[in-house]
């Protein structure tokens, strides 16, 4: 009977799990969690962990998806005929290049646009010529200026002439009239005088009234000019109007030839020469090619709500692609969308992978492993030591004297089978490790050694 009892106790004591569950059930007995009602059996052996400070680390894998760089669907701007096609799919394409245009895809004959052009050409070598006509008529203005002028400065000086003509026989007549009352000079002289000096008083008029004419005729000369100038300034500014004209009419003439807005590749053509096409947008007409930019690609990924806070331009990511085995890739977060999808409550992250030899191809499947935070400096305790009862966590430590003893705790954020701890913990606790929910506190146990 000793040895069966032996036996039992050895099965135990392999089996501290089994035992411990035993103990717990209580085997028949109500306080089966000490050892003196146990029999004398040993108390159950369990394996502890005492906490120490580290750098936490929390990753999350996700799908991800990849996807062009830029995407242009190229429709006409104008309608005309597809004269031809220098691009099928698959082709690269090569963007502009500073003042360089990108290379040329397609080209429309439009011919109407060529004779509208035309037609401006020649409106801006007509209103040229109008502009030189308009020039010589404001200079023959300005000639006719100066030459009303000159005749308003000659009959001012006739003015002068005639008024000291007429101050000399005024002077002569008074002189006269006076000699001719006195009986020194006959009434015959001095009706002379007289009369010469009305002569004088006429001529002095007539200048006056030249003057005036005179006059007259520089102000019309004048408003003359300033038309003829103002002609000059409208004409010009029909040029402008006429060159602007001509330049939307080659802006359109250039939109029959599409060219590559960036470098990258064809992945889609629906045209072929002879085709009528429509001016349109992508989503009124079919576009005549699509374009992808391939370097770098985007790898987008859908970051759940509860890591969302934690991701940053700066954190890093791991990609692997399920089609490509053996290869990754690592890198950051280039950017994010900031604000979380309302459907979705998940946060848009990009990813842009150098592609330089182009084996990433949009629409690829990945497997993206985002560091979500990096943490330095905290405790951390395995999922399996962690109990949550009746909304409360906490985990058990093994006093010296060997009782169980709980513990409260306050979470953090996990990361695999390890959880942060904010909260509870000081470093110096054996806190059990394995099947932490099968103990109970007070229960007598002992600390098995570590394993070598």
């Amino acid at each position: 009977m000793k040895s069966h009892i032996q036996n039992v106790v050895i099965r135990f004591d392999r089996f501290p799990v089994l035992l411990g569950l035993c103990l717990l059930a209580g085997c028949g007995q109500p306080k089966a969690h000490n050892a003196e009602s146990a029999g004398g059996l040993p108390p159950v052996r369990v394996t502890t962990i005492q906490p120490k400070r580290s750098l936490f680390v929390r990753t999350v894998e996700l799908p991800g998806r990849a996807e062009a760089f830029e995407f242009a669907p190229l429709c006409a701007k104008v309608t005309g005929f597809v004269q031809k096609v220098s691009v099928d799919i698959g082709d690269p394409i090569q963007g502009p290049k500073g003042a360089t245009p990108g290379s040329i895809l397609v080209e429309l004959l439009v011919p109407e646009l060529n004779e509208d052009l035309a037609e401006k050409a020649a409106t801006i070598s007509q209103t040229k010529a109008e502009i030189l006509q308009a020039d010589a008529g404001v200079k023959l203005a300005e000639a006719a200026v100066r030459s009303a002028e000159a005749r308003v400065l000659e009959a001012e000086a006739l003015v002068a002439k005639e008024e000291s003509h007429y101050t000399r026989w005024k002077s002569e007549y008074q002189r006269v009239a006076q000699l001719a009352e006195s009986g020194a000079v006959t009434r015959k002289v001095a009706d002379e005088t007289r009369a010469q000096l009305d002569a004088a008083d006429a001529g002095r008029k007539e200048v006056g009234a030249k003057i005036a004419s005179a006059m007259a005729e520089s102000q019309e000369v004048i408003a003359r000019r300033e038309k003829a100038r103002a002609d000059a300034v409208a004409i010009r500014a029909k040029l402008e109007v006429a060159d602007a004209d001509k330049r939307r009419a080659e802006t359109m003439l250039d939109y029959s030839i599409l060219r590559a807005p960036f470098d990258g590749i064809v992945v889609e053509r629906h045209i072929h020469p002879g085709h009528l096409v429509q001016a349109g947008t992508a989503t009124t007409a079919k576009p005549l090619l699509s374009v992808m930019r391939m370097d770098p690609i985007r790898i987008f990924v859908d970051i759940p709500e509860n890591d969302a806070v934690y991701v940053t331009k700066e954190s890093k990511v791991e990609m692997r692609i399920p089609s490509m085995p053996g290869e990754e890739f690592v890198g950051t977060v280039t950017r994010t969308s900031w604000a979380l999808n309302t459907t979705s409550r998940t946060l848009t992250a990009e990813i842009d992978v150098p592609n330089v030899d182009g084996r990433l191809r949009p629409g690829l499947y990945l497997q993206v492993k985002v560091t979500v935070a990096e943490l330095p400096d905290v405790f951390t305790l395995p999922r399996t030591a962690i109990i949550t009862q009746e909304k409360q966590t906490f985990c058990y430590r093994v006093a010296a004297d060997g009782k169980i003893v709980r513990l409260p705790i306050e979470l953090g954020l996990q990361s695999g089978g390890n959880v942060e701890i904010r909260s509870g913990l000081t470093g110096d606790e054996q806190i059990i490790s394995v099947n932490a929910n099968v103990f109970r506190e007070g229960q007598t146990v002992q600390v098995a050694p570590p394993a070598k």
